[in-house]
């Protein structure tokens, strides 16, 4: 297990201090025993996982029959806070080779697509079973007296996504890490832009992003390295000149499309049609009827409504609320300083039914954990990181459903059952912050870790709150301008700084 059980295995590299208060070190550990393979596509639906242990035993026997001697591996879930363990599913594999042999397995993989398989290389650490290593572990510790801002930042627009780096750089930051997980623009089961948080994002108590309801935050409550971790709810609404209310559905995102789902209501997933109001991570959910605000974080121009839309109708306003323009069909300009409504479907029509121009709609927005206790303040800056929660009050608590990380049958899925590339935060009882990235998909260097395993690197280190901020290749550590881990995309890709939709920013004071 990274990080444990005994510290004289653990390599421990110098404290650099980056700032009074604010250090940084590393930690490595472990060796390589885990070896690379070929793992074939299900031919029937073109997935990684054969849900059938019958059919997959079927297609390893074919496979070996055709000379390419195939096995079978059980991906198996360890039962989390609120998620049962159980079986996810079955691989079937081809070729076993050491460390220094991964150009084998994919002149396997050649001759296996020759014979029309399908299939990728990868390296069985990544599985999520028991494994040696090695790990690489980086952490920035953040004293609570120390004089620096921590709080979540974008780049320039919320509609396009930036690198980690372009982002420290905007902010004046001394350290920053990808912040939570995010929204991208290919493909027609997401929103159409590149850079929407998925989930919570706020800066300075503005809601920037609204939350998939439920899920866990890290919430950054200014200066210094004061924070707390909760499962967090958003509702935010709208007050109209006559003194109707209407629930705002988002902001800063394009209307019936809500990434992440846990929405206010009349959210299906777009998937199996079915209708929700819990999160599910890297899931669309659909809603011909929304009403979304947009601010100038956003960009200078709203999105035309797209997917066929053809009811929509948008409400200018200046910084105080009040109506300068209808639009219909919406898409138009931002006033600097502005904000717009646009609304779709049955929002559409009580736009129109309210606005009036000279007339003011009054807003109101909160965030509330799930105790029902409000969590903003003056300068609230949030994060609802790509989740779980890890640890709470120094014991593990991962909270997957929550997080919507299950599969439609329950059961925690491969985000949670593989190792990869993590981004962690975590609170001490001393009250300091650690910042930490876990490298992965790098056979022989780091490997990555499950959230079981996330939650032992950051008890390890002392925290007794922590979360996950991110996962894969969006998991990046600069400090001052300088990158000090190596995110990387797939098993044997070269570093690559991916371009992600908000960071946490440490920032000088």
């Amino acid at each position: 297990m990274p990080l444990g059980p005994s510290s004289s295995q653990v390599r421990v590299g110098a404290v650099q201090t980056l700032a009074p208060g604010v250090t940084y070190q590393k930690f490595t550990q472990g060796e390589p025993s885990d070896v690379w393979s070929v793992w074939l596509k299900n031919p029937v639906n073109s997935g990684w996982l054969v849900g059938n242990r019958l059919y997959a035993d079927q297609l390893a026997a074919e496979l070996t029959q055709k000379g390419f001697p195939a096995r079978v591996d059980t991906f198996d879930a360890p039962a989390t806070s609120d998620t049962p363990a159980g079986t996810v599913g079955y691989t079937v594999r081809v070729g076993q080779f050491d460390t220094s042999r991964r150009t084998d397995a994919q002149e396997l993989l050649d001759q296996l697509t020759q014979a029309g398989y399908s299939g990728r290389v990868t390296y069985t650490a990544e599985d999520g079973e028991p494994s040696s290593g090695p790990w690489e572990v980086r952490v920035v510790k953040i004293a609570p007296d120390a004089a620096v801002k921590v709080q979540a930042v974008n780049g320039r627009e919320l509609r396009s996504a930036q690198t980690v780096r372009e982002m420290a750089k905007l902010n004046n930051a001394l350290v920053a890490l990808n912040g939570a997980e995010y929204d991208i623009s290919t493909g027609p089961d997401f929103s159409g832009f590149d850079g929407d948080p998925e989930g919570l994002y706020m800066k300075d108590n503005a809601i920037l992003s609204e939350a998939n309801n439920g899920r866990t935050a890290l919430l950054l409550e200014g200066a210094g390295a004061r924070a707390r971790i909760a499962e967090v709810t958003s509702k935010i609404q709208v007050t109209a000149p006559n003194g109707d209310l209407r629930s705002i559905d988002g902001i800063n995102r394009v209307p019936g499309r809500n990434f992440g789902c846990g929405g206010v209501g009349g959210d299906i997933r777009k998937d199996d049609q079915a209708p929700t109001l819990a999160p599910w991570r890297n899931t669309l959910c659909v809603d011909d009827n929304e009403v979304v605000v947009f601010r100038p974080e956003w960009g200078d121009t709203t999105p035309s409504p797209g997917n066929g839309v053809t009811d929509s109708t948008e409400v200018v306003m200046n910084g105080n609320w009040v109506v300068q323009e209808i639009r219909s069909p919406a898409g138009g300009t931002i006033p600097p300083g502005g904000r717009v409504m646009q609304g779709i479907g049955d929002g559409a029509t009580w736009l129109q039914e309210h606005a009036v121009v000279g007339a003011a709609f009054k807003p109101g927005a909160g965030v509330v954990d799930s105790t029902g206790r409000s969590v903003t303040s003056p300068t609230l800056s949030a994060v609802a990181g790509g989740g779980p929660a890890l640890l709470r009050d120094g014991h593990t608590l991962i909270n997957t459903a929550a997080n919507g990380m299950t599969n439609f049958q329950g059961r925690p899925n491969l985000s949670v059952v593989q190792r990869h590339p993590r981004t962690l935060a975590g609170i001490t009882s001393a009250g300091e912050l650690l910042l930490v990235t876990v490298d992965g998909r790098q056979a022989g260097v780091s490997v990555g870790a499950t959230w079981h395993e996330a939650a032992g690197i950051m008890q390890w280190l002392g925290a007794e709150d922590a979360v996950g901020l991110g996962s894969g290749g969006d998991s990046t550590l600069i400090i001052n301008n300088t990158l000090y881990n190596r995110p990387t995309d797939t098993w044997g890709a070269t570093h690559t700084e991916r371009e992600v939709g908000s960071t946490v920013a440490v920032i000088a004071q």
